[in-house]
């Protein structure tokens, strides 16, 4: 007994031990070098002189409405985007003198600014000219109206600033600085401006990708929008996060028909019989059979790479999910926002069925929304569903628009490397971990064109600051603005590493 005792007390030392000795091996980064810290930009660039023209920028009504939708607020539209366009020549003279533009399909832009060495692969980096509209009678809830690009207290105001013209116009600044002082990439740079990204980006980015493609075009990566430097976001961690996802869930809708005998109300069959019944049955058997969830892949290596920042207590935990996986699985999943990392997540979305208070429909339907995990496919998430629900007089149709998650980013490849070390140097207090990107962006329009795509825009926000992605006081500090201009200076300098371009022998065309 007294050896049995001893025995599970050394293993309980040793298992300690080992718990304790990779807790205290998990250190945060060293701090970027003074002398690299940050982006020196020339005297040539006005932060105050940027932030006014992100403001004129504001005010131009880029907005994407509903597919279908002919009035005169979309003509207003696709006239400013006429407009943004000409503004861009007019406001970056040295950008647009060095780069070949294309217009692609009347509206979106494609900025070639092509290198001194056309054997490396060009990089491409993205924004989007659209927003979002703006709620009906939600105008007056903002602090300057949202389409002014208004200045004040620090910030640039409306609709945009965040999502996705903040990032845009930093870009803009960059290039324009290098071009007027003399300075040519070795790697062509090219730049993807969509005007359709928040419907799909169906008639931008797709058009560009194929122009892309009938040229022969391979590119080294890709860099769009998904993640940000955050404060606050990552409960915990008191020390700015730069999240840079490295995939992006896919997206499917499946159509719920349900079928039943119509008839009188005052004589129905049982509930369960009737189409109305059977479809809230259908939906509820779905919800009632979740997707497996699991850490691995982006959300592993972010956690780990999120532990040096944390109190030990949860240090060690993230330190050692070969032992305590479960339990932050657990505690991942009782948060909408954590478990969306983890599993394929389910979303009832639409119901439609009857046309009187008083007659039972023959027929329901209702809408279900799936974002769908890396581990999952369409054909998996479907078959998954049927069984779920294995009634006959279900039918189970997808919706136009359904796409599949994005394969992996290479989180240990050069590209990564390059990206994560640019964005040290802009945000020297920043930790930068790999994640899953939960939404949809347009750079999934290029995964046929390279091996790499990241989604990291260089815009640091607040959890109130967030809130504006779509919603009310939209807003971009005007620190935050000259930040983000000095990481896409800093970028555009450092592209000339040929490993970007994988095996020896690929080459790309500009």
């Amino acid at each position: 007994m007294k050896k049995a005792i001893f025995g599970l007390a050394a293993l309980l030392i040793a298992v300690g031990a080992v718990l304790t000795g990779r807790t205290l091996a998990v250190r945060m980064p060293p701090a970027a070098p003074a002398a690299e810290a940050g982006a020196a930009l020339p005297a040539s660039v006005s932060i105050e002189r940027a932030a006014q023209r992100l403001g004129e920028a504001v005010r131009m009504p880029t907005i994407s409405f509903q597919r279908g939708l002919e009035n005169e607020a979309t003509r207003r539209s696709l006239a400013a985007f006429e407009e943004f366009r000409d503004w861009i020549e007019k406001t970056y003279p040295a950008f647009s003198g060095a780069a070949r533009r294309d217009i692609v399909n009347k509206y979106s832009l494609l900025f070639t600014w092509e290198g001194s060495e056309p054997s490396l692969k060009p990089v491409l980096l993205m924004s989007h000219m659209d927003v979002v509209p703006v709620v009906p009678g939600t105008e007056k809830d903002w602090s300057h109206a949202p389409f002014s690009g208004a200045v004040a207290d620090g910030s640039v105001w409306g609709r945009g600033t965040l999502d996705n013209k903040g990032s845009l116009v930093a870009m803009l600044e960059a290039a324009d600085a290098l071009a007027a002082q003399g300075f040519r990439p070795k790697r062509t740079i090219m730049f993807a401006f969509g005007h359709d990204e928040e419907i799909g980006g169906q008639e931008g980015n797709v058009k560009i990708a194929e122009l892309l493609a009938s040229r022969g075009v391979r590119l080294a990566f890709v860099d769009d929008e998904g993640g940000l430097v955050t404060r606050g976001a990552v409960k915990g961690i008191e020390v700015p996060v730069a999240l840079v996802g490295v995939a992006e869930r896919g997206m499917l809708s499946l159509q719920l028909t349900a079928h039943a005998t119509g008839g009188h109300s005052s004589m129905p069959p049982h509930q369960e019989e009737t189409a109305v019944g059977r479809l809230v049955r259908a939906i509820e058997l779905v919800g009632q059979n979740p997707f497996s969830s699991q850490i691995d892949g982006p959300t592993r290596r972010m956690l780990e790479a999120l532990a040096p920042a944390l109190p030990f207590g949860r240090r060690l935990v993230f330190a050692n999910l070969w032992l305590f996986e479960p339990l932050v699985e657990r505690v991942m999943n009782e948060d909408p926002a954590t478990a969306a990392q983890l599993h394929t997540t389910i979303a009832p979305t639409m119901l439609n069925a009857g046309i009187k208070e008083n007659v039972l429909p023959p027929e329901a339907r209702g809408v279900v929304n799936f974002r769908i995990h890396p581990r999952d496919t369409i054909t998996g998430v479907t078959g998954h569903v049927g069984e779920a629900i294995n009634d006959p007089k279900v039918d189970i149709a997808a919706l136009p628009g359904a796409r599949e998650a994005s394969r992996v980013s290479n989180m240990d490849g050069p590209a990564y490397r390059l990206l994560s070390e640019t964005i040290r140097r802009a945000y020297p207090d920043a930790l930068v971990a790999p994640n899953l990107t939960v939404a949809g962006t347009d750079s999934r329009h290029y995964l046929d064109l390279t091996d790499n795509v990241f989604r990291f825009i260089p815009i640091r926000v607040t959890p109130d600051e967030l809130a504006g992605f779509h919603g009310t006081n939209e807003r971009i500090t005007v620190t935050t603005l000259g930040e983000a201009i000095g990481f896409y200076w800093t970028l555009m300098q450092n592209l000339d590493e040929p490993a970007l371009d994988g095996p020896a022998g690929e080459g790309g065309k500009g």
